[in-house]
């Protein structure tokens, strides 16, 4: 006996590393978002972009250890809907909760910063969308009620064990999830499509940059200043979705589980959605400009990436490829309607993190692979027949419903809250720097001076 416990306390110690290690990758794709927005706005407004993405993670880590981890994880007296904090699970005053009743191995506490890091990353993704005109101010704000409240309620709906919507809820009757619960496994819904729904409220109210549309109502291109740093971005977040997507089976080491298993499919399946995703998106791009876009590689590349990030425990490779194609078909016609809605977007971050994240949890039930299902009713994706091993006397359900009723849900939750939020930041005059700050750019006005001092800035 004592030895089983020490094997099982070995495991559970690897365990907390591996998720002290995939978190470490996830949060340095802070790193890579930096690097991408700043190449991909121009000279002028480099320090206010770098300077919002450090402070996304240093607001999001207190938002979330005061507020929001409680509320995606907390005891939520079966409402479904979000935590209490309760139980140790969250807020400040509960630290000696975590002490005395959480594991020896620390898997608890790893298991916070692991999901720190993706809160962080959802309140990044937001900045895309409102670069360039945002004030600080209205940015601090967004930033502290997407990881307080907004995202968090997201998570606990379709995560957490007591959630709504949870394929992990094993309870029963009314505190049953509804139909079977969905399958987000690293969170094409839950992270990219509800950041992707803030930077679309948040670029909408905001209005477009100035110059981005001429009198007549067309568009004019306002190109980033620094290709390197859009690619070096690029590349960084690509490494660290193999944290993001294959650090979501949250163990590798437990006795008697195949998540090792997964977790190597996890990174094939990530890996060929991000390729088909960057090539559909890049010939894409070539047919209509006829130029040879590096943009639209990089952005393809994550839009194959966000695509897979839903399915990638429960398809096969070759599914992976045809979503990320799918997806880059999705992205290109999502930016174009932006563009004819002038609704003014810098970084694409609707098309490539909203679209493609709804398009991602669709995909799951169109293509989810029936030995792979974790969903508690539904065992297949559309594509597959509707009988088990012991046919005809065993049958499965699909679970395409149960996707789409949950992204309705995202949809409405993080749609009025954030239109709520950047409205009331529009009419109190907080949301949008003033004409000339913008003009002047923000890094001379509002951050000491110029990004490039040695190269001499321009403001347009």
């Amino acid at each position: 006996m004592a030895l089983a416990d020490d094997v099982a306390s070995l495991a559970a110690k690897g365990d907390t590393f591996f998720l002290v290690w995939a978190g470490c990758l996830v949060f340095f794709m802070q790193c890579g978002f930096a690097m991408l927005e700043a190449g991909t706005v121009r000279a002028k407004n480099t320090k206010n972009i770098l300077i919002k993405n450090l402070l996304d993670a240093c607001i999001g880590g207190i938002m979330w250890y005061l507020v929001g981890f409680g509320i995606a994880f907390g005891d939520d007296t079966d409402n479904g809907f979000l935590g209490s904090g309760t139980g140790g699970k969250a807020y400040a005053i509960h630290i000696e909760d975590w002490r005395s009743s959480y594991t020896a191995e620390g898997t608890d506490w790893a298991f916070w910063f692991f999901q720190f890091t993706f809160a962080a990353a959802t309140a990044t993704i937001i900045s895309g969308g409102v670069a360039e005109r945002c004030t600080l101010t209205g940015y601090v704000i967004y930033s502290i009620a997407f990881t307080s409240f907004i995202y968090p309620v997201v998570v606990h709906m379709v995560w957490d064990s007591e959630g709504y919507f949870s394929a992990f809820n094993s309870g029963t009757g009314a505190a049953a999830p509804v139909l079977g619960g969905v399958m987000d496994f690293a969170g094409s819904g839950v992270v990219h499509l509800t950041g992707g729904i803030g930077a679309l409220a948040g670029a909408a109210l905001l209005g477009p940059r100035l110059g981005r549309f001429n009198a007549d109502g067309q568009a004019v291109p306002l190109p980033g200043h620094s290709a390197v740093l859009q690619v070096l971005g690029t590349f960084i977040l690509w490494l660290g979705w193999y944290g993001f997507n294959g650090g979501s089976t949250l163990s590798v080491f437990g006795l008697g589980t195949a998540y090792a298993r997964d977790l190597a499919r996890v990174c094939v399946t990530t890996t060929l959605s991000a390729c088909s995703g960057a090539l559909s998106t890049f010939l894409m791009a070539y047919l209509v400009t006829h130029v040879w876009d590096i943009q639209a590689v990089s952005n393809g590349i994550l839009v194959g990436l966000v695509s897979i990030t839903s399915g990638c425990v429960v398809v096969d490779p070759w599914a992976a490829i045809i979503i990320g194609l799918i997806g880059g078909f999705i992205y290109t016609g999502a930016s174009k309607l932006l563009v004819a809605l002038k609704i003014d977007d810098p970084l694409d971050a609707f098309a490539v993190h909203g679209a493609s994240g709804t398009w991602g949890v669709l995909a799951v039930g169109v293509f989810c692979r029936p030995e792979y299902s974790y969903n508690l009713l539904g065992k297949h994706g559309f594509i597959y027949p509707n009988t088990g091993p012991n046919s005809p006397t065993e049958t499965y359900n699909d679970v395409l419903g149960i996707q789409i009723v949950t992204l309705l849900v995202i949809w409405a939750w993080v749609g009025v809250t954030a239109t709520a939020m950047f409205a009331a930041l529009k009419v109190t005059g907080i949301l949008r720097v003033p004409a000339e700050v913008e003009e002047m750019g923000m890094d001379i006005s509002k951050h000491g001076g110029e990004a490039y001092p040695d190269q001499g800035t321009k403001a347009a």
